[in-house]
């Protein structure tokens, strides 16, 4: 558990990024400075995200930070949920506002509920660890059943005619 409030920040992996647009908006610029200069402006602007923007999360809620816009408290009373759009990290109020959460991804959805003590679920882990270990049917419907090992030595009993996998002591009827 986290004592102090964790911060998300934009990958700085991104600075490589940035570097390459430079590099190529140099090779353009070169053909006419003086139109084209204006170019480099928008890694200046990118580097300045990378480096200004963030999302804390701690006992008094989510605190958001942004370059060019107002930065944002959100209470937990107030959160009504987190969502992806895209690449894009979203918390959602009651009231339906949304505010961007830089520095959030899909893959620290682990660590982000953590740090809200479980106030933010991990519905994405704790579902993989619930089907971990299980066998998954797929009727000719295509609906998905997820069945524990001992549940799926049953089923295949019961339809001894199924393709696959058989459990120990069990035969199969040939035709």
């Amino acid at each position: 558990m986290y004592d102090t409030p964790k911060v998300f920040r934009p990958t700085r992996e991104h600075v490589i990024a940035i570097v390459l647009m430079t590099g190529i908006a140099l090779i353009g610029i070169s053909w006419a400075p003086l139109y084209l200069g204006w170019l480099l402006l928008i890694p200046v602007a990118w580097l300045a995200w990378v480096y200004a923007s963030s999302t804390r999360v701690g006992e008094d809620g989510i605190d958001v930070r942004y370059l060019a816009k107002k930065n944002a408290h959100i209470k937990w009373a107030d959160l009504e949920g987190i969502a992806f759009k895209g690449t894009r990290a979203l918390a959602t109020t009651h009231d339906g506002t949304e505010y961007l959460m830089p520095g959030v991804t899909f893959n620290s959805l682990p660590e982000l509920e953590e740090a809200s003590r479980g106030r933010i679920r991990d519905v994405i882990t704790s579902s993989a660890e619930a089907a971990d270990g299980k066998y998954e049917i797929i009727d000719r419907g295509g609906n998905t059943v997820l069945l524990t090992r001992e549940e799926y030595d049953e089923y295949v009993r019961q339809h001894p005619d199924l393709p696959g996998p058989r459990p120990t002591g069990t035969t199969q009827r040939t035709n």
